[in-house]
């Protein structure tokens, strides 16, 4: 399955060649296919030597939740290495960890970077087409087209693939569903791409830029990101669609499915969906109108002028910006936010802890999550005050399994221990603890920039090598929301 794995992802390789032939850029198109070569040849040879190896007695091609999680777990670190290859033989990267780094941070859709500014407005047009191409890949997930294309035990893999949606047992229902998200993620893209060129982008730009907002991924082509268009319609829109994406996917797919009227009912029945909406509406007003009172520069611009918050309006159109680029873990910017004042960095790294819905292309702890936690912590307190009442933790009017209940608090302990042992971790490096913290932040949350020597106008390039293998590992960890990962670590898992 790995090896089908790596022959999907050796087709993806051909796109980027077909970029660089119309751009007439030959060495870049060499590459590319020595790498669809490389990998093509390493995944048919594990797919032809392991062909047996899902065969159930009665002949059939099988495989059940361990596998799923497996390949799951597998498929994003077969994928990275997949990924790196380019940018070793195009030149990019010297470092074959500084590649990795980098294919990670794409097909996770983190969107951090080993790369200086220089470097990524020097790039070929096919390795920012690449670039870009593995977080549109990432945000659907290579492992939902697996499931597209051979759903027979495709349930494992859909259940771990996308957490938080919940779908019928019977493999050509889990193939409907993988189909009409594949559909439903098509159909944006394709939208946002057609009102980026009416708003005036190129056709690569708008591209590029699609890839990285549908995906909340956050790669641009810029150095200076979005900024460099300087352009309200294209920052209106991108923020648009990075919102849009935040929302559970599964509310799209019942509009296409069965129209605006049940699709609005769910949404607005969905207390998750509702928070979200609500967070993002205040944190935007409060961050905006702090930075307008406080009239201060932040130094944003790439070529060093100052920005001046004296005016309302500009305050609103980098505070809306931020915050849904940061609630939504993409790594996009208009504006240097390390040089807001501190409760608007604090504000900006609550929403990036929280994240996005469940279902969705965003990142972080999801807020279903957090909503679940803070109400088993209301809970806990009236079962403190009253021992023997009976209260249940309710979503959507709904009384959640206690199962439910104790898989989402431990999820949320495991993600505290994670990032508590990985800021430890890169402390130990001599780094100071706000760029420890924010650059553990940035990776589990699939977020991209951080603050401190991560932040916004930064890169990751300066971490030692083992820092950036270890945050490489934590953005797969986040993309797999923890559990079909470390399970992967648990040798009960492997045995029979």
């Amino acid at each position: 399955m790995l090896g089908i794995v790596l022959l999907l992802m050796a087709g993806f390789l051909l796109v980027p060649t077909a970029v660089g032939a119309i751009y007439g850029e030959w060495r870049p198109v060499v590459a590319f296919i020595a790498s669809a070569v490389i990998v093509a040849l390493l995944g048919g040879l594990a797919a032809w030597l392991f062909r047996g190896s899902t065969l159930t007695r009665d002949g059939r091609h099988d495989y059940f939740r361990r596998e799923g999680l497996a390949v799951v777990g597998l498929s994003w670190l077969v994928g990275s290495f997949a990924g790196a290859i380019p940018y070793l033989f195009t030149g990019t990267f010297t470092s074959g960890v500084d590649a990795f780094f980098e294919a990670a941070s794409g097909l996770t859709t983190t969107g951090s970077t080993v790369m200086q500014p220089e470097q990524i407005d020097a790039m070929s047009r096919s390795i920012a087409f690449w670039r870009s191409f593995t977080h549109w890949l990432g945000g659907f997930g290579i492992v939902m087209v697996f499931v597209v294309l051979f759903p027979t035990g495709g349930r494992a893999l859909f259940r771990s693939e996308i957490p938080g949606i919940a779908r019928e047992a019977g493999h050509q229902r889990v193939r409907d569903s993988a189909l009409a998200l594949m559909r439903t993620y098509v159909l944006i893209s394709v939208i946002e791409y057609v009102l980026l060129l009416a708003a005036g982008m190129n056709a690569f730009d708008a591209a590029i830029h699609t890839f990285g907002t549908i995906a909340t991924g956050g790669f641009s082509n810029h150095s200076a990101s979005v900024a460099a268009f300087d352009s309200v319609p294209i920052e209106m829109i991108i923020t648009l669609f990075m919102w849009i994406c935040g929302f559970n996917f599964a509310i799209y797919e019942t509009l296409l499915r069965v129209g605006p009227r049940p699709a609005w009912r769910t949404l607005v029945g969905s207390t998750e969906a509702r928070l979200y909406a609500g967070i993002t509406i205040a944190a935007t007003l409060v961050i905006g109108a702090t930075l307008w009172f406080w009239g201060g520069s932040n130094g944003a611009l790439a070529e060093g002028a100052p920005k001046d918050y004296r005016a309302f309006g500009d305050a609103m159109r980098d505070s809306v910006f931020q915050v849904v680029c940061l609630q939504t873990s993409t790594g996009y910017g208009t504006a240097d936010y390390d040089q807001w004042p501190h409760v608007c960095r604090v504000i900006l790294m609550l929403l990036a802890t929280m994240g996005a819905c469940a279902g969705s292309t965003g990142g972080g702890i999801k807020v279903v999550r957090i909503l679940i936690v803070g109400k088993a912590a209301l809970n806990g307190v009236r079962r403190f005050v009253r021992p023997r009442a009976i209260a249940s933790v309710r979503v959507d009017d709904q009384a959640l399994d206690e199962g439910v209940v104790s898989s989402v608090t431990g999820y949320f302990g495991l993600w505290v221990l994670v990032f508590g042992f990985g800021t430890l971790f890169v402390a130990s490096f001599n780094y100071d603890a706000l760029t420890s913290a924010t650059a553990v932040l940035a990776t589990l949350n699939n977020i991209g920039p951080g603050m401190g020597l991560v932040g916004p106008s930064c890169n990751f390039g300066h971490f030692p090598d083992l820092v950036k293998l270890l945050l490489s590992v934590m953005m797969i960890l986040g993309r797999l929301e923890f559990y079909a990962f470390v399970a992967l670590l648990v040798p009960g898992f492997w045995r029979r």
